[in-house]
Protein backbone atom coordinates (compact mmCIF):
# COMPACT_ATOMS: atom_id res chain seq x y z
CA UNK A 1 0.00 0.00 0.00
CA UNK A 2 1.17 3.25 -0.93
CA UNK A 3 1.65 6.06 0.95
CA UNK A 4 -0.52 9.22 0.70
CA UNK A 5 1.33 12.13 -0.31
CA UNK A 6 1.21 15.60 1.68
CA UNK A 7 0.53 13.69 4.40
CA UNK A 8 1.75 15.37 7.89
CA UNK A 9 3.80 12.45 9.94
CA UNK A 10 3.32 12.74 13.44
CA UNK A 11 6.66 13.33 15.29
CA UNK A 12 7.72 10.16 17.01
CA UNK A 13 10.41 12.15 19.54
CA UNK A 14 8.90 13.59 22.70
CA UNK A 15 8.62 17.39 22.41
CA UNK A 16 11.16 17.86 24.84
CA UNK A 17 14.19 16.65 23.07
CA UNK A 18 13.09 18.96 20.36
CA UNK A 19 12.99 22.03 22.57
CA UNK A 20 16.82 21.04 23.77
CA UNK A 21 17.44 20.38 20.03
CA UNK A 22 16.05 23.97 18.82
CA UNK A 23 18.23 25.45 21.67
CA UNK A 24 21.30 23.47 20.77
CA UNK A 25 20.77 24.68 17.33
CA UNK A 26 19.50 28.49 17.38
CA UNK A 27 21.91 30.45 15.94
CA UNK A 28 24.60 27.96 15.83
CA UNK A 29 25.02 28.23 19.33
CA UNK A 30 25.42 24.94 21.41
CA UNK A 31 23.23 25.19 24.59
CA UNK A 32 26.14 25.39 26.89
CA UNK A 33 27.22 28.57 25.18
CA UNK A 34 24.19 30.14 25.21
CA UNK A 35 23.67 29.75 28.85
CA UNK A 36 27.08 30.97 29.21
CA UNK A 37 25.87 34.37 26.87
CA UNK A 38 23.40 34.95 29.15
CA UNK A 39 25.66 34.60 32.55
CA UNK A 40 27.74 37.04 30.71
CA UNK A 41 24.95 39.15 29.63
CA UNK A 42 24.05 39.66 33.45
CA UNK A 43 27.70 40.12 34.52
CA UNK A 44 27.65 42.84 31.95
CA UNK A 45 24.73 44.41 33.52
CA UNK A 46 25.89 44.45 37.31
CA UNK A 47 29.12 46.06 35.88
CA UNK A 48 27.39 49.21 34.17
CA UNK A 49 24.87 49.52 37.35
CA UNK A 50 28.05 49.58 39.78
CA UNK A 51 30.33 51.86 36.85
CA UNK A 52 27.25 54.25 36.93
CA UNK A 53 26.95 53.84 41.02
CA UNK A 54 30.71 54.70 41.43
CA UNK A 55 30.44 57.98 39.16
CA UNK A 56 27.88 58.92 41.29
CA UNK A 57 29.82 58.44 44.09
CA UNK A 58 33.13 60.10 41.93
CA UNK A 59 31.19 63.34 41.15
CA UNK A 60 29.73 63.32 45.12
CA UNK A 61 33.70 63.25 46.29
CA UNK A 62 34.40 66.13 43.47
CA UNK A 63 31.72 68.59 44.74
CA UNK A 64 32.75 67.88 48.45
CA UNK A 65 36.70 68.30 47.42
CA UNK A 66 35.49 71.45 45.93
CA UNK A 67 33.63 72.92 49.03
CA UNK A 68 36.14 71.88 51.31
CA UNK A 69 38.51 73.99 49.15
CA UNK A 70 36.76 76.77 48.87
CA UNK A 71 36.41 76.55 52.95
CA UNK A 72 40.03 76.16 52.99
CA UNK A 73 40.34 79.54 51.40
CA UNK A 74 37.49 81.42 53.28
CA UNK A 75 39.43 79.81 56.29
CA UNK A 76 42.93 81.05 54.91
CA UNK A 77 41.33 84.70 53.72
CA UNK A 78 40.05 85.11 57.50
CA UNK A 79 43.27 83.93 59.06
CA UNK A 80 45.12 86.31 57.14
CA UNK A 81 42.27 89.47 57.95
CA UNK A 82 42.95 88.33 61.71
CA UNK A 83 46.46 88.32 61.32
CA UNK A 84 46.74 91.92 59.76
CA UNK A 85 44.33 93.33 62.41
CA UNK A 86 46.26 91.39 64.93
CA UNK A 87 48.87 93.40 63.92
CA UNK A 88 47.53 96.20 63.86
CA UNK A 89 46.04 96.15 67.22
CA UNK A 90 49.76 95.19 68.75
CA UNK A 91 51.27 98.63 66.85
CA UNK A 92 48.35 100.46 67.97
CA UNK A 93 48.22 98.83 71.88
CA UNK A 94 52.36 100.01 71.47
CA UNK A 95 51.75 103.07 70.95
CA UNK A 96 48.95 103.87 73.04
CA UNK A 97 51.25 102.57 76.40
CA UNK A 98 53.72 104.98 75.26
CA UNK A 99 51.20 107.78 74.85
CA UNK A 100 50.01 106.98 78.02
CA UNK A 101 53.36 106.98 79.88
CA UNK A 102 54.34 110.25 78.23
CA UNK A 103 50.76 111.70 79.05
CA UNK A 104 51.31 110.53 82.75
CA UNK A 105 54.96 111.85 82.69
CA UNK A 106 53.32 115.53 82.06
CA UNK A 107 50.30 115.07 84.35
CA UNK A 108 53.13 114.11 87.30
CA UNK A 109 54.94 117.20 85.92
CA UNK A 110 51.98 119.34 85.88
CA UNK A 111 50.78 118.18 89.14
CA UNK A 112 54.33 119.27 90.90
CA UNK A 113 53.91 122.58 89.41
CA UNK A 114 50.25 123.34 90.81
CA UNK A 115 51.24 122.20 93.84
CA UNK A 116 54.01 124.50 93.91
CA UNK A 117 51.52 127.28 92.93
CA UNK A 118 49.09 126.51 95.23
CA UNK A 119 50.98 126.96 97.73
CA UNK A 120 52.30 130.11 96.75
CA UNK A 121 49.02 131.36 96.49
CA UNK A 122 47.65 130.06 99.61
CA UNK A 123 50.23 131.88 101.74
CA UNK A 124 48.85 133.55 105.13
CA UNK A 125 49.21 137.21 103.52
CA UNK A 126 46.77 135.84 100.54
CA UNK A 127 44.68 133.20 102.98
CA UNK A 128 41.30 134.95 102.71
CA UNK A 129 41.43 135.03 98.91
CA UNK A 130 41.16 131.56 97.02
CA UNK A 131 41.95 131.17 93.55
CA UNK A 132 39.09 130.99 91.09
CA UNK A 133 38.15 127.88 89.24
CA UNK A 134 39.68 127.80 85.83
CA UNK A 135 36.76 125.69 84.53
CA UNK A 136 34.35 128.00 83.16
CA UNK A 137 31.03 128.16 84.88
CA UNK A 138 28.67 126.01 82.14
CA UNK A 139 24.98 124.11 82.23
CA UNK A 140 25.05 120.93 79.96
CA UNK A 141 21.34 119.95 80.62
CA UNK A 142 20.31 120.61 76.74
CA UNK A 143 23.73 118.86 75.29
CA UNK A 144 23.82 115.46 73.94
CA UNK A 145 27.53 113.56 73.99
CA UNK A 146 28.98 110.86 72.78
CA UNK A 147 32.55 109.64 73.47
CA UNK A 148 34.16 107.69 70.92
CA UNK A 149 37.92 106.08 72.00
CA UNK A 150 39.69 107.06 75.57
CA UNK A 151 40.16 104.58 78.85
CA UNK A 152 37.25 103.22 80.54
CA UNK A 153 38.55 105.47 84.07
CA UNK A 154 38.81 108.79 81.75
CA UNK A 155 35.95 108.36 80.29
CA UNK A 156 33.84 107.79 83.52
CA UNK A 157 35.58 110.42 85.43
CA UNK A 158 35.11 113.05 82.59
CA UNK A 159 30.88 111.62 82.56
CA UNK A 160 31.16 111.99 86.20
CA UNK A 161 32.65 115.32 86.55
CA UNK A 162 30.04 116.85 83.52
CA UNK A 163 27.15 115.58 85.57
CA UNK A 164 27.53 116.86 88.84
CA UNK A 165 29.59 120.50 88.21
CA UNK A 166 27.97 120.86 85.02
CA UNK A 167 24.59 119.93 84.85
CA UNK A 168 24.60 117.01 82.34
CA UNK A 169 21.45 115.03 81.78
CA UNK A 170 21.68 113.01 78.79
CA UNK A 171 23.74 110.03 79.51
CA UNK A 172 26.41 110.09 77.11
CA UNK A 173 26.39 107.13 74.32
CA UNK A 174 30.20 105.34 74.57
CA UNK A 175 32.16 104.17 72.14
CA UNK A 176 34.92 101.85 73.14
CA UNK A 177 37.90 100.95 70.77
CA UNK A 178 37.87 98.14 69.16
CA UNK A 179 40.39 96.31 71.01
CA UNK A 180 37.28 96.10 73.53
CA UNK A 181 34.66 95.80 71.67
CA UNK A 182 34.08 95.84 67.39
CA UNK A 183 31.74 98.74 66.50
CA UNK A 184 30.43 98.39 62.64
CA UNK A 185 30.15 101.92 60.73
CA UNK A 186 26.48 101.18 60.01
CA UNK A 187 26.31 100.84 64.38
CA UNK A 188 28.21 103.71 64.55
CA UNK A 189 26.41 105.86 62.26
CA UNK A 190 22.84 104.62 64.64
CA UNK A 191 24.43 105.11 67.93
CA UNK A 192 25.67 108.40 66.97
CA UNK A 193 23.31 110.31 65.05
CA UNK A 194 21.75 112.17 68.06
CA UNK A 195 24.73 113.63 69.05
CA UNK A 196 25.24 117.30 69.48
CA UNK A 197 28.75 116.75 70.25
CA UNK A 198 31.07 113.86 69.40
CA UNK A 199 34.33 113.45 71.83
CA UNK A 200 36.95 111.26 69.91
CA UNK A 201 40.12 110.74 71.95
CA UNK A 202 42.27 109.79 69.42
CA UNK A 203 45.34 108.69 71.46
CA UNK A 204 43.73 105.65 72.97
CA UNK A 205 41.11 104.69 69.91
CA UNK A 206 41.90 102.05 67.18
CA UNK A 207 42.98 103.59 63.73
CA UNK A 208 39.98 101.77 61.84
CA UNK A 209 37.67 103.45 64.42
CA UNK A 210 38.96 107.07 63.78
CA UNK A 211 38.48 106.11 59.95
CA UNK A 212 35.02 105.04 60.42
CA UNK A 213 34.13 107.99 62.45
CA UNK A 214 36.17 110.94 59.85
CA UNK A 215 34.00 108.89 57.18
CA UNK A 216 30.65 109.19 58.40
CA UNK A 217 31.62 112.78 59.34
CA UNK A 218 32.84 113.54 56.03
CA UNK A 219 29.30 112.08 54.17
CA UNK A 220 27.37 114.55 56.40
CA UNK A 221 26.01 111.52 58.23
CA UNK A 222 26.46 112.87 61.68
CA UNK A 223 24.33 115.89 63.39
CA UNK A 224 26.72 116.54 65.82
CA UNK A 225 30.29 118.42 65.71
CA UNK A 226 33.29 115.95 66.21
CA UNK A 227 35.73 117.52 69.02
CA UNK A 228 39.40 116.08 69.42
CA UNK A 229 41.19 117.12 72.82
CA UNK A 230 44.48 118.08 72.40
CA UNK A 231 44.77 116.01 76.12
CA UNK A 232 44.23 112.94 77.34
CA UNK A 233 43.42 113.38 80.64
CA UNK A 234 39.86 113.64 81.85
CA UNK A 235 40.82 117.55 83.40
CA UNK A 236 42.00 118.14 79.75
CA UNK A 237 38.83 116.31 78.50
CA UNK A 238 36.51 118.51 80.54
CA UNK A 239 38.56 121.86 80.00
CA UNK A 240 38.17 121.06 76.49
CA UNK A 241 34.38 120.18 76.15
CA UNK A 242 33.21 123.01 77.91
CA UNK A 243 35.60 125.47 75.87
CA UNK A 244 34.31 124.00 72.94
CA UNK A 245 30.58 124.45 74.36
CA UNK A 246 31.45 127.83 75.32
CA UNK A 247 32.36 129.09 71.81
CA UNK A 248 29.44 127.48 70.26
CA UNK A 249 26.85 129.20 72.17
CA UNK A 250 28.82 132.27 71.66
CA UNK A 251 28.20 131.87 68.12
CA UNK A 252 24.67 130.88 68.61
CA UNK A 253 23.88 133.91 70.60
CA UNK A 254 25.85 136.46 68.06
Amino acid sequence: MKKAKNVIQPIKKPIRRVGNWCLQVWDGVSGKDYRRLLQLRQALTISQDNEANLKQKLERATNQCHELRQALDESKQQFNDLWQELGELVTDSDSEIQALKTDLANQAAVLATCQSQLAKTYSPATASTPPTDILPTLNLADWKLAFVGGHDATRRVVVQTLHSDHGLIHKPVEIPPHGDARTSQKQLKQKLADCDLIVSIVGYSNHSLTKSLQQLKDRNALKGDILTPNSRGATGVVRDILSFVTAQVEVASD
